[in-house]
C-alpha cells in the first residue's frame, strides 16, 4: 500500500514538473561564483536550491556520527525538532548505550554543530565533550514525557509477593474437588 502511494505521488510530481517549471523565474545572469543561498519562487510555495547551495538535508544529517573537537565520537544524530513554523530548533543526538539499549537522546541547537570538510565528505563536529552530553538533559518528545507523567500519576497496582515462609490457607474440600468423596448418595435400606 505505501509502495503505491509513494508511486502514485512520485508519478503526480513528475506530471505536474513542466507546469512548475513554467512559473519558475529565468535565472540571472550574472558573472559572480554560483549563489550559495536558497531562493523562494515569487509565490513563496516553492524552493529551488542554486548550484553550490550549502543547505543541509535532514535525509544526509540522521544517521550522521556526531565528533568533539578531538575527535571522540560523540553519538548519532537520531532525529530532528521542528517548530510549527517549518525552522529547525534541535538537533537530537544518541549518546551511549549499545546499539540502541541504553541510549539517551540529547538535543543540541542546530547552529552548534560545524560541518568540517574531510577528503571524502563531510565530519559533523560538537564543541563539547561525552561526558557534557552523557550529564546534559535528557530529551523527551511530548509523547514520552506524557507518558512519563501517566505513569507517575497512576496509583500502584501491583500486588506484594507472597511470603514463601507462609502456608496456603486451607480450604475445605466440596465433593466436586475432592476426589474421595462419594459422588453419590448410599441406598437406604
Amino acid at each position: 500500500m505505501k509502495k503505491l502511494l509513494g508511486t502514485t505521488a512520485l508519478v503526480a510530481l513528475l506530471a505536474a514538473g513542466p507546469a512548475l517549471a513554467q512559473d519558475a523565474p529565468p535565472p540571472a545572469e550574472t558573472s559572480a561564483p554560483a549563489a550559495t543561498t536558497t531562493t523562494v519562487a515569487p509565490a513563496g510555495r516553492f524552493i529551488v536550491l542554486e548550484n553550490g547551495t550549502t543547505d543541509w538535508l535532514a535525509s544526509n544529517l540522521i544517521g550522521s556520527t556526531v565528533y568533539s573537537g578531538t575527535d571522540e565520537n560523540l553519538g548519532k544524530i537520531v532525529d530532528i525538532l521542528a517548530t510549527d513554523q517549518g525552522q529547525v530548533k534541535a538537533v537530537v543526538i544518541g549518546v551511549g548505550g549499545f546499539l540502541g539499549i541504553g541510549r539517551k537522546d540529547v538535543a543540541v541547537a542546530p547552529e552548534t554543530l560545524d560541518r568540517v570538510k574531510i577528503d571524502n565528505g563531510v565530519k559533523l563536529v560538537l564543541a563539547t565533550t561525552k561526558e557534557e552530553l552523557n550529564t546534559a538533559p535528557e530529551f523527551k518528545t511530548a509523547a514520552q514525557q506524557e507518558s512519563d507523567a501517566a505513569k507517575a500519576a497512576a496509583p500502584d497496582t501491583t500486588m506484594p509477593a507472597a511470603d514463601p515462609m507462609t502456608p496456603p490457607a486451607a480450604t475445605t474440600p466440596t465433593p466436586a474437588t475432592d476426589p474421595a468423596a462419594p459422588t453419590t448418595a448410599p441406598a437406604a435400606p
